[in-house]
């Protein structure tokens, strides 16, 4: 994590190479051990390449990072959706779910989506941050299972990080009482077989959470 933050502030610059194991052990004060499962990891993330008999170097991580260094960089930034992070995550969004909305409807007798009601239910029970954060995931992930199709649901599940902390954020701003009812629209419409409007409902709630979260986080926001 300390060498992750040094990277992600610029404090290790692309291209730098790092201390050695032995200096990183003796800085830190932990073992060597401990620092070769650290490295590993952070290359295992893209963090870092490990070059055999020359040691270890920062690599340029937004070319060869993963959904990994996504949720690094937005924890070290608090996970505050200013709109250079807000616009890209939301046009992601528009890319998947319309289209696992539009085949859930096709799917609506699927086992799934008897589920819905159960984590809607429980959204308004604990409207906390947290317990939010990770039951509009559910909401959403349930639906993409209920598609029917594979690969969606672990699109879904892959930017868990993501559902979780922009659902805590729409809970601190007090706009969860919305959000549940564009979510209860979608399911509704699943439920009838329409598809369209299951796709229509999820766009307009994905923009309405676009304007929420982008009234509160400026451009430049200090983190």
């Amino acid at each position: 994590q300390e060498l992750q933050r040094m990277i992600l502030s610029g404090e290790l610059a692309i291209g730098e190479r790092l201390p050695t194991e032995r200096e990183l052990s003796e800085k830190m004060k932990v073992s060597r051990a401990v620092v070769n499962g650290g490295l590993k990891r952070l290359a295992d993330m893209g963090f870092i390449r490990i070059a055999p008999r020359k040691g270890a170097f920062v690599n340029d991580y937004a070319a060869e990072g993963d959904i990994q260094v996504l949720t690094a960089i937005m924890a070290y930034n608090g996970w505050k959706f200013t709109p250079e992070y807000l616009t890209p995550l939301l046009q992601i969004r528009k890319s998947i779910e319309p289209f696992f909305m539009e085949l859930a409807a096709q799917h609506r007798d699927s086992s799934y989506l008897i589920q819905i009601p159960e984590i809607l239910s429980a959204l308004k029970e604990d409207p906390s941050p947290e317990t939010a954060g990770t039951l509009i995931f559910d909401f959403y992930h349930t639906a993409a299972l209920a598609s029917g199709n594979i690969i969606l649901p672990l699109l879904l599940r892959t930017f868990q990080p993501v559902y979780q902390s922009m659902g805590s954020v729409i809970a601190r701003l007090g706009c969860l009482e919305d959000q549940i009812g564009e979510c209860e629209a979608i399911y509704q419409a699943i439920m009838q077989g329409k598809a369209q409007d299951a796709k229509k409902y999820d766009i307009q709630s994905i923009e309405n959470c676009g304007d929420r979260i982008g009234a509160h986080y400026k451009p430049g926001d200090c983190f």
